[in-house]
């Protein structure tokens, strides 16, 4: 799904502050799209792994009317716009919009954890996203961010203006009874009327209406499993470098260690991860074009494992802090590292896979951790 190339990302605040008031004029604040014309409907959150600048997008389609799940993507990438209060589109926009590049189908209408016209230059999270994907769009917030609020009393589908200098700029809306209500804003496309009847109509015992809820359960998994497979490691040898190098931690210095054909990859270990087959720390393989020095420390993304009959198995890796290469260049970076292991006749079996990977990180932290 492609988006409108309006404006760059790399702004200042009062740059942003100055684009939002010049996309706010973009907001059509009208439609009403009807049982006949939605098929689809796609919630979409960002997770924020906020020590280590990256953002985990998350787009969950459901078909409409069952709130099946057709298609979910997720997209993990470096944030840098820094956290504004009334800018946080800046931060969660960009990690989305690779999101719906990769999805397959287009969504006849989105909810988004957050505000859209209820904001002070009326141009929140919904509204900015609604623009450059060009699609209904509604915005679905647990707590106000400015405007004054009625009181909302009764059953399922009670509600009450929002208003902003005098002026209604969302709602507050009843989603079930018992719990406290959500705040509805226009996005894009769409009235708030009708954004209110199909956060209704997609609403299905919880608070948050399906869309959205299921869009922040799908990035809280995915960030776990990024939490997971993120990893300290040390870089002992570089990648097309002569020789074996490896890291003593004791001494915290890398030594030579027999000469060696160079690797295709960066070659390093975790920092205080030991590998129970071998008792060493666990070998990582760093695919990245940038140089390192030997010694150097960085924080990686494993991808994938690299099985060896022996157990001395090898992670393969990516930086935190870029975006991920294609998927034919890692898969490049597969094939010549086999190539290279088959060539020293080493024992190699299979690569695993990241779920795979995954499981033999916990494995070894489990070992380490009943030491």
């Amino acid at each position: 799904m492609d988006s409108l190339p309006l404006h760059p990302w790399d702004l200042s605040a009062s740059e942003a502050i100055a684009l939002q008031q010049e996309l706010a004029a973009l907001v059509l604040p009208v439609g009403s799209p009807s049982d006949e014309e939605v098929a689809l409907i796609a919630g979409a959150d960002v997770a924020f792994d906020k020590p280590n600048g990256r953002g985990v997008g998350a787009v969950v389609v459901l078909r409409y009317p069952s709130l099946e799940i057709a298609e979910q993507v997720t997209v993990e990438m470096p944030v840098t716009f820094p956290y504004v209060p009334g800018l946080l589109s800046f931060r969660e926009t960009p990690v989305l919009l690779a999101a719906f590049e990769q999805l397959l189908s287009v969504p006849d209408l989105l909810m988004v954890d957050g505000h859209g016209y209820a904001h002070p230059r009326r141009f929140g999270f919904a509204c900015h996203l609604g623009v450059l994907l060009d699609i209904p769009t509604i915005g679905v917030a647990k707590s106000r961010l400015i405007g004054e609020q009625g009181t909302v009393a009764g059953e399922k589908g009670s509600r009450a203006d929002l208003t902003h200098d005098g002026e209604v700029i969302g709602s507050m809306l009843r989603t079930r009874q018992g719990v406290r209500s959500v705040y509805v804003s226009v996005g894009h496309k769409i009235g708030l009327d009708a954004a209110e009847r199909w956060v209704l109509a997609c609403t299905n015992g919880y608070r948050v209406p399906e869309p959205a809820r299921l869009a922040d359960r799908l990035a809280g998994q995915a960030k776990r499993r990024m939490l997971e497979a993120t990893l300290p490691i040390v870089i002992e040898q570089r990648a097309g470098e002569e020789d074996r190098w490896e890291w003593k931690s004791d001494t915290d210095t890398v030594e030579f260690q027999h000469k060696l054909e160079p690797m295709p990859t960066h070659y390093g270990c975790s920092v205080d991860i030991i590998n129970p087959a071998d008792g060493e720390l666990l070998d990582v393989m760093l695919l990245d074009p940038h140089p390192y020095d030997r010694g150097q420390r960085t924080t990686v993304r494993v991808i994938d494992i690299l099985r060896r009959s022996d157990g001395d198995d090898k992670l393969l890796a990516l930086p935190i802090d870029r975006p991920w290469p294609p998927e034919s260049t890692i898969q490049q970076a597969r094939d010549e590292i086999w190539s290279w292991y088959t060539r020293h006749n080493k024992p190699i079996t299979n690569w695993g896979g990241e779920e795979d990977a995954i499981a033999a990180i916990s494995t070894c932290r489990a070992a380490a951790s009943s030491l």
